[in-house]
């Protein structure tokens, strides 16, 4: 009899839009009813919690307490309607539902519920649990924020607050914040722009926790514990502590792999690249492994510095071969400060530009330029000053001297400068030539020849 009611009910219950699912397979033998009650079951995940399960229509019903064996829980024979459903447990948040329909003649399956171990009173934190956060340890603070459900008692928060490692810090209310502290903000004492002066935090619901530099560590996991002790305005406390924890992550600028500088595939790149190559890597490294195993190829004068733990640099010496490819290659059993291998070998490369020239004074095309100024002509890398001397020259013809950029005894020495002995004559075309036959410093020539021309002014 019970099997046909239900098959029967079914698709009526379709056909109306109910939105509560009637699983026929989960109905106990010995549940009965009638066309206007109906049996509610469900299970709770965590079996050994204690929950009690309170119904409600307006006052509370009835109540049961979970089976420790499975979590589950029933209510038998009750009137068709909308009801509210209550979970409690002494170490778990209050779950509650409103309006759950139950439909005369049906057993309604409330679901398996995961009960959410945050307390009452908090409604979000940062870092999430078990989160991974970068933490950039030369400009940052580690943060941790609570989004509070009711305003707090600062002061038995405060006191209630801790972490582990230990640590100092400052409390910041009325601020929410979900990334660490950079150094620069509009409000220097507090490090945070405020947006108002807050006058009475009677309605205050949010807290951010700066924690000094000095205990502010990269590659650290932290513990987050706020105790029993805390409670909110209207004197409620916590009924259990809320702990998380996250961990922090060395990156200046690279999270998820290695970056570089020049990019890889770059090309064109200044052989007089001021900055060396880096390479940045998204964690701490060994640097002596690191070292060792790091080659660049075609052989040229290697020097590795670290401006970071993260980040190495390499110098060659010196600028960049001209019109070259540039292979760098770490190996696989470079080790980052805990010992852990990279694991696979990374490689990248770049091509250097030719040697040319970048800049000129006067430019081309350039009109009114003056007669007595030196011209100047900047290249991408250094020069060998006889070579530009020889093949530099100038029409209509004048006479002067070609000597390096700059002042003594600071030289510019990827700049040329000629320097007329007279004044160059007024209202005239001059055209400048630089034969391929100028070098760089590594003995490489221009691949053709460079010309500009300009004109002077009328006196």
């Amino acid at each position: 009899m019970k099997s046909s009611l239900i098959k029967l009910i079914i698709p009526f219950l379709l056909l109306f839009g109910c939105k509560e699912t009637v699983i026929e397979n989960q109905i106990p033998k010995e549940f009965t009813n009638d066309l206007l009650h109906a049996d509610l079951i469900g299970k709770i995940v965590q079996k050994d919690s204690k929950a009690k399960v309170i119904i409600s229509q307006v006052a509370p019903i009835d109540s049961v307490e979970i089976n420790p064996a499975d979590g589950s829980f029933a209510f038998r024979d009750l009137r068709s309607g909308n009801y509210d459903v209550t979970i409690r447990s002494n170490n778990y948040r209050t779950f509650t539902r409103s309006s759950v329909q139950l439909t005369g003649g049906s057993i309604v399956y409330f679901g398996e519920i995961k009960l959410s171990t945050i307390p009452d009173q908090i409604n979000s934190y940062y870092p999430e649990d078990n989160g991974e956060i970068v933490y950039d340890w030369r400009y940052g603070r580690i943060t941790v924020s609570i989004l509070f459900s009711d305003a707090m008692d600062r002061q038995s928060v405060e006191k209630a607050f801790s972490t582990d490692p230990k640590s100092e810090g400052v409390f910041y209310w009325g601020n929410y914040t979900q990334a660490p502290m950079k150094g620069f903000f509009s409000d220097s004492k507090t490090g945070f722009n405020l947006g108002a002066t807050i006058t009475t935090y009677s309605k205050v619901k949010s807290m951010t926790y700066s924690f000094a530099k000095k205990d502010s560590y990269p590659d650290t996991t932290y513990t987050i514990t706020i105790g029993t002790t805390a409670k909110d305005t209207a004197g409620n406390y916590l009924r259990f502590p809320l702990k998380f924890k996250f961990s922090t992550v060395q990156s200046y600028s690279t999270l998820n792999g290695i970056q570089t500088s020049p990019v890889h595939g770059d090309i064109d790149v200044a052989p007089l690249y001021n900055t060396g190559i880096i390479v940045t890597f998204p964690r701490r490294m060994n640097k002596s492994s690191v070292e060792a195993v790091t080659h660049v190829t075609p052989q040229m004068p290697t020097m590795f510095l670290w401006p970071d733990e993260n980040q190495l640099k390499i110098y060659t010496g010196g600028p960049f071969l001209s019109d070259t490819l540039i292979s760098v290659s770490i190996d696989s059993m470079a080790l980052d400060k805990d010992g852990i291998a990279m694991g696979h070998q990374f490689n990248f490369s770049f091509r250097t530009a030719p040697f040319t020239i970048d800049y000129t004074s006067p430019s081309n095309g350039q009109v009114f330029a003056s007669m007595t100024d030196p011209i100047r002509m900047d290249f991408n890398n250094y020069v060998i000053l006889s070579s530009a001397q020889s093949a530099f020259s100038i029409s209509p013809a004048a006479t002067g001297t070609i000597s390096y950029g700059g002042y003594p005894p600071y030289e510019t020495v990827n700049e040329i400068k000629f320097t007329p002995s007279v004044p160059l004559q007024a209202n005239t075309k001059y055209t400048v030539t630089v034969s391929p036959d100028v070098k760089d410093m590594h003995g490489v020539k221009m691949k053709a020849p460079y010309s500009f021309s300009f004109v002077t002014r009328p006196y």
